[in-house]
């Protein structure tokens, strides 16, 4: 993620007045920062790498010398050299959560335009809690309006960043937050079912992810991709929350059929077989669904992942609800 750019030309040298400056704002020294500013010490100075002092103070720590800077005019919208992170992406990075909100309150920024600004690849500072798993941080950008769902320039969301960091509570609050949960055709759940996660594939699917989708390239489903890692419990769960059986891939193959051809595979090669957990998958896969599980599906798909939330409030009895939401199996 931090990686070098060229610099950008020439850089003013650093007077010995701005070095100064610059130690005292790493060690959180408020008095001499004071004097140093009134002194002429520039505020706005950038060292070779792009870093104003603002970011040095956000990367610290340093709230009361952050706030005598944004005090003197420090640029809080300033981007470094490196990627093109401002002060704020710092503070996401370390989960300077009181430097945040200083910076998020502070009198005369532009709060929004500040919460959702992009370093050179796209990033916003949620993308940076999500992806360093900084869950209190990234509370705290949705409740000021952060965009849940802004794109990098690759096209990733701080859900998607979360999910391949397995940041467990960052997943949570963005799930909570309405975080769509579907992006790129199922990337989330297709991902966790890849690395065999089975408590983020948990956690998803009983958010509402689709367990059906299809991948474009090739037609996989999440369930495709559970028997190709010869895994019972992931294709257990999924089958669960309503994926299907008989979807083909682009090769004409449904879950159930790479299920067999995977367990016949693995069990003609003995020294494979400690490492098979397959072996319950196809008779399990075979049992017909209830009537009741079916109408939960329908009515699940109905609402959506991002209305789940809403079955609360549905004028039906709370055995019924437990029953919409998993909560007793």
């Amino acid at each position: 993620m931090l990686r070098k750019r060229p610099r950008r030309g020439e850089r003013t040298m650093e007077s010995p007045a701005t070095a100064r400056l610059r130690e005292a704002v790493a060690s959180g020294n408020v008095k001499l920062v004071r004097e140093l500013i009134r002194e002429g010490a520039s505020v706005n100075h950038m060292d070779p790498n792009g870093w104003t002092l603002l970011h040095l103070a956000a990367s610290r720590g340093k709230e009361r010398t952050l706030r005598v800077l944004l005090e003197k005019g420090g640029d809080a919208f300033a981007r470094d050299f490196v990627g093109g992170f401002t002060a704020l992406h710092y503070a996401a990075m370390h989960g300077r959560t009181r430097i945040a909100k200083l910076l998020l309150d502070f009198k005369g920024l532009d709060k929004e335009k500040l919460v959702d600004a992009r370093s050179e690849d796209g990033w916003t500072p949620l993308h940076v809690a999500a992806h360093y798993g900084r869950d209190s941080f990234v509370e705290l950008l949705l409740e000021s309006k952060g965009y849940v769902d802004a794109l990098s320039d690759k096209g990733t969301t701080a859900l998607q960043l979360a999910i391949i960091r397995e940041r467990t509570s960052s997943i949570k609050v963005l799930l909570n937050w309405g975080a769509n949960i579907d992006v790129q055709f199922g990337f989330p759940l297709r991902y966790a079912v890849i690395k065999g996660n089975i408590n983020c594939v948990r956690m998803l699917v009983e958010h509402g992810a689709l367990t059906s989708i299809k991948r474009p390239e090739d037609g996989q489903t999440p369930l495709h991709l559970a028997a190709l890692r010869n895994s019972e419990p992931l294709a257990r769960l999924l089958f669960k929350f309503g994926a299907d059986v008989n979807v083909f891939n682009d090769e004409g193959l449904t879950p159930l059929a790479i299920s067999r051809m995977m367990y016949n595979v693995n069990t003609a090669d003995k020294g494979c077989l400690e490492n098979i957990v397959l072996i319950s998958i196809v008779p399990f896969l075979e049992n017909p669904r209830s009537l009741q599980d079916s109408c939960r599906f329908v009515i699940r798909d109905a609402l959506g992942a991002r209305r789940l939330a809403e079955i609360a409030k549905l004028p039906v009895s709370n055995i019924m609800k437990d029953f919409l939401l998993y909560k007793y199996e």
